[in-house]
């Protein structure tokens, strides 16, 4: 079951990886910014598919090897889940790796092309885009926080009832497998933990409302439905997983509190259930909506402006490895990625530190106090 799982994550982030340039906006390639006329043109289309490929290719070899030993060398289950871990960091750093070189393949390219020396940068503004966000409301995601609010008061009264060890780590099939001896931060420590990862999902939410917006000068309608449907699928996509982390980690506080309602089917089918969810959640997402909602038809082909001297403004230089966001001219704190699907922050912005970190040094806190 264990290797079945690890197996099965190892698999989705090789194949995530590869395709990754498949569902970016056209417009930007390896964190480059391309103008539109030319995101269709050969090298680039090589870039990506070379890049698909060789992802894959290794992604699987380190795949096939790794169910080899483990079926071979029949591992104890820690030795497994430590190695299996490893592994999956080894394919993400090797894909990344792998993305640094295609990324200053794909500089050198601009350069050499000088595609922006002959256009009109030129930055598209809606003034009623935030009147047209229909990300879901706060109360939705404030309705978690209160249920966890609640658990650690139910916790606190039923402390003189619970057991002297409290479990403090699950291994992957859902069994403690750490535990600390009985205070009042030890029994209230899961709650508070959830509660942290719950106001990140609010936080998320609420920063997506107010980041800036990329709209293409050359299909303004579309670009704009699209930056659209992207903003309420990525507030979509936070509830599910807010929702989703709740009911793992509440259930796992209730069989804490209440060890008569343990059962060994429900310790297994909610974390494997809660993982079939994040995975399926974020595959849909992917595929379907794209980065920027560049993969979802919201109606009729628009045609295309005519002037080809016309472009989006070009940020690169805001953008160190095509990854980190740094401008503080930009209020936003959160931004659309330029490589993967979802957001990321603005590092110029003080909030965005306090969204990274803040949580961290928490987390931490909570557990090094334990």
């Amino acid at each position: 079951m264990i290797l079945l799982l690890f197996g099965f994550i190892l698999l989705f982030i090789t194949i995530l990886q590869a395709y990754i340039p498949k569902f970016l906006k056209p417009t930007i390639v390896f964190g480059v910014n391309v103008p539109e006329q030319h995101e269709k043109d050969k090298e680039i289309l090589q870039l990506k598919n070379r890049y698909t490929a060789v992802v894959l290719f290794v992604g699987l070899v380190i795949f096939a090897g790794y169910i080899a030993w483990a079926l071979l060398q029949n591992p104890q289950e820690e030795v497994l889940a430590l190695v299996s871990v490893g592994v999956q960091i080894g394919v993400l750093f090797l894909s990344v790796a792998y993305y640094f070189i295609m990324h200053t393949k794909m500089k050198k390219l601009k350069e050499q092309r000088r595609w922006f020396s002959d256009k009109n940068e030129v930055k598209v503004v809606d003034l009623g885009f935030q009147e047209k966000l229909q990300l879901l409301p706060r109360i939705l995601f404030i309705i978690p926080m209160i249920v966890s609010i609640g658990l650690i008061f139910y916790t606190l009264l039923k402390y003189p009832q619970m057991p002297d060890m409290i479990p403090t780590h699950w291994g992957p099939t859902g069994e403690a497998d750490a535990f600390s001896e009985k205070s009042y931060l030890t029994v209230i420590s899961l709650p508070l933990i959830l509660l942290i990862v719950q106001v990140m999902f609010l936080f998320t939410s609420e920063g997506i409302k107010m980041s800036g917006t990329s709209i293409s000068p050359q299909r303004k309608k579309t670009s704009v439905k699209q930056q659209l449907a992207f903003r309420k699928y990525s507030s979509w996509l936070s509830f599910v997983m807010s929702v989703g982390v709740t009911l793992l980690m509440g259930y796992l506080q209730l069989q804490t509190i209440h060890p008569e309602i343990t059962s060994s089917l429900v310790m297994i089918a909610l974390p494997i259930g809660f993982l079939v969810l994040a995975f399926a959640s974020v595959a849909i997402f992917t595929v379907r909506v794209g980065q920027g909602g560049s993969r979802l038809k919201v109606g009729e082909e628009e045609a295309v402006v005519g002037n080809p001297h016309i472009t989006s403004v070009d940020d690169d230089r805001f953008w160190k490895g095509g990854i980190f966001y740094i401008n503080k001219d930009d209020p936003s704190v959160f931004v659309e990625k330029r490589f993967g699907v979802g957001w990321s922050v603005n590092f110029a912005r003080p909030l965005a530190w306090l969204f990274i970190l803040g949580p961290i040094v928490l987390i931490i806190g909570i557990s090094f106090l334990l």
